[in-house]
């Protein structure tokens, strides 16, 4: 394809529901990362009620981006996008739910901690929001990669290896902060299982960050 018809194909999809979908989700999906953010925040500060609102928030921002993949899905099934053409979209649209998912999956491990009022180490808090702002940071370059897709490759290319590097930098951290848990054995192995669950939630949202803008690239390479 060339390069004025690759141009014209992407600016017909961006015109198109299906990219403005892809577009309203990814914000959703970020809205639910930052408030894990904001969640692992306030209960270092030890403000239970303010975590407990930050969780609360991050249910309803992951609800919604849930059914904007429902109605993006069902847009893709009913065009008239060619079936691989549709099939890579859904699998892009699917890992960027995924990294929402599996912020919810480290508040609920959170909110545990909270309902049972568990005293966790100062040390292991910070090294979970590192871990946090990390995967805010990589859903936010996902935000950006899909904003420069199929109009600025540059640019695309820019925010698509910031996205690899912060994936790679969370991989460090998760193996410090699993270390640093499975060495502390004054804690109650019950908290320990629990606190492996958020970093682990924390370390799979970062994957699907990265798979997601993998796929942006597979489709804006195959489109040239």
């Amino acid at each position: 394809m060339s390069d004025k018809k690759y141009a014209m194909w992407f600016a017909k999809r961006r015109e198109s529901s299906v990219m403005d979908g892809v577009k309203e989700h990814i914000l959703k999906v970020l809205d639910t990362c930052e408030e894990m953010e904001n969640a692992i925040a306030a209960v270092l500060m030890k403000d239970e009620a303010k975590a407990r609102q930050a969780i609360e928030r991050l249910y309803k921002d992951e609800k919604a981006a849930d059914n904007i993949e429902i109605i993006l899905n069902e847009n893709l099934a009913i065009g008239n996008l060619e079936s691989k053409e549709r099939e890579d979209l859904m699998h892009m649209v699917n890992r960027i739910d995924h990294i929402a998912d599996w912020a919810k999956s480290a508040a609920r491990n959170i909110e545990i901690i909270i309902d049972a009022k568990i005293d966790v180490p100062e040390r292991m808090w910070r090294n979970i929001q590192t871990l946090g702002h990390a995967v805010v940071e990589g859903a936010r370059e996902v935000k950006l990669a899909i904003d420069f897709l199929g109009t600025d490759p540059d640019q695309f290319l820019i925010h698509h290896k910031n996205v690899v590097r912060i994936e790679h930098e969370i991989d460090d951290l998760y193996f410090k902060a699993k270390k640093e848990l499975m060495m502390s054995m004054s804690l109650d192995p019950r908290v320990m299982f629990v606190m492996r669950d958020i970093i682990h939630g924390l370390e799979n949202s970062a994957d699907n960050c990265k798979e997601a803008v993998d796929l942006m690239h597979i489709i804006q390479t195959a489109n040239r």
